[in-house]
């Protein structure tokens, strides 16, 4: 039997229909963004609210920019054609949601990928990139053909390929320089043309420390720390930036330690500690390759001086054993801890602490306590590395 609907249900029933209908396209094209996500696209602005911006990409079909993601001090007004990367697509309860972003690092990245030929062949490739959305982005490039100068392919004639990439993006500014896998070499090359006199690499600490001219140092560091930041946001690397004063107090201040941490593990009186400093015998490799003439000025007997360099050579093999150091019932996170070493590792799994949070909770004293080679700095930069997931 046919049944009768009423004229209200019938049109209950073609609204369903047809929002299904529309559902299910819409479906199908949100689908073919998700493979698109790093990309760039252009929208026509629909709708301008406190939260977000409304992007029409296709016809019926829109796309949001949350206010956190355009850029600060843009200003758009309906109709604008805007660009922006496809950042995510989010699952909210009017179905799928395609979210762009025009903070994104990868915008810059495609949009260097659009104007430089040599990027989008693969002949120059963007090796690191930083960006304070509005401000300032720095970029690492690298080229795999000698013959092509890779900063200026990316900065163009007369500045033209650069400029067009800070035009889209509120004219914020570009530096771009040559990459390196030498942390060293990278900054340089990054905060050329300043000078840098001098770098020490402190790898226990991930840090490098910087000596320029005290004119200089502003400059480095950027407008409320932004060199810096970025920098630390390429490589993982945090930044000491010294004038000279400063960066010799440092080295005495390392040298010290040094010196402290040596006379501590072979317990050395404070008279035998005086005469390895004025010896320069700053480490046990060269404690047991000194002279008998030069170690015997120094400790005064046989037995002494027997006793020390078997104490010298025990550390040796301790340390040999520790730099080989396996613990598959470590934590991975924990093993991979920016600065970690196989020194403190051992001597972590030795205390049976064997996860990333165990070592969060610790303090610096009982870090030292269980670690004699760990200084108070580098058990400090640990412990604060360490508590970096509970800040995220």
């Amino acid at each position: 039997d046919n049944i009768d609907f009423g004229r209200i249900s019938a049109q209950a029933a073609k609204q369903v229909i047809i929002q299904k209908v529309r559902e299910a396209e819409r479906s199908k094209i949100t689908a073919k963004y998700e493979s698109l996500v790093g990309e760039v696209i252009s929208g026509q602005v629909k709708r301008i609210n406190r939260d977000f911006l409304l992007l029409e990409i296709e016809e019926d079909l829109n796309a949001q920019i949350p206010r956190d993601q355009i850029i600060p001090g843009e200003i758009f007004k309906l109709n604008d054609r805007v660009r922006a990367v496809i950042k995510e697509i989010v699952t909210t309860p009017r179905g799928p949601q395609i979210i762009l972003s025009r903070t994104d690092e990868r915008l810059v990245v495609q949009l260097f990928t659009q104007e430089v030929p040599e990027i989008s062949e693969g002949t120059i490739e963007i090796k690191a990139i930083a960006r304070d959305p509005g401000y300032r982005s720095k970029i690492a490039v690298k080229t795999y053909d000698g013959r092509i100068d890779p900063v200026g392919a990316c900065v163009g004639m007369r500045g033209s390929r650069v400029q067009a990439v800070s035009n889209e993006i509120g004219n914020e500014r570009i530096d771009i320089f040559i990459h390196s896998d030498n942390p060293a070499e990278f900054v340089v090359n990054c905060l050329a043309p300043i000078k840098i006199f001098s770098i020490l690499v402190d790898e226990r600490t991930s840090t490098l420390i910087l000596e320029v001219e005290e004119e200089n140092q502003a400059q480095i560091i950027g407008k409320n720390g932004q060199n810096l930041r970025l920098m630390t946001h390429m490589i993982g690397w945090s930044f000491q930036v010294l004038n000279k004063e400063q960066f010799k107090e440092y080295q005495d201040s390392t040298l010290v330690e040094k010196y402290d941490n040596l006379a501590s593990r072979l317990g050395l009186s404070d008279k035998e500690k005086e005469l390895i400093v004025s010896s320069e015998i700053d480490s046990l490799e060269k404690l047991v390759d000194s002279s008998a003439e030069k170690t015997k000025e120094i400790f005064t007997t046989d037995k002494r001086l027997t006793e020390v360099m078997d104490k010298a050579n025990e550390l040796l093999l301790q340390d040999a054993f520790n730099a080989d150091f396996n613990d598959p019932t470590m934590e991975d996170d924990l093993v991979n801890l920016n600065g970690i070493t196989n020194d403190i590792l051992s001597a972590l799994s030795a205390n049976n602490i064997k996860k990333l949070d165990e070592l969060a909770e610790m303090s610096v004293g009982e870090l030292m306590d269980m670690s004699e080679k760990v200084t108070e700095k580098e058990a400090s930069a640990l412990i604060m590395e360490a508590r970096k997931p509970w800040f995220n």
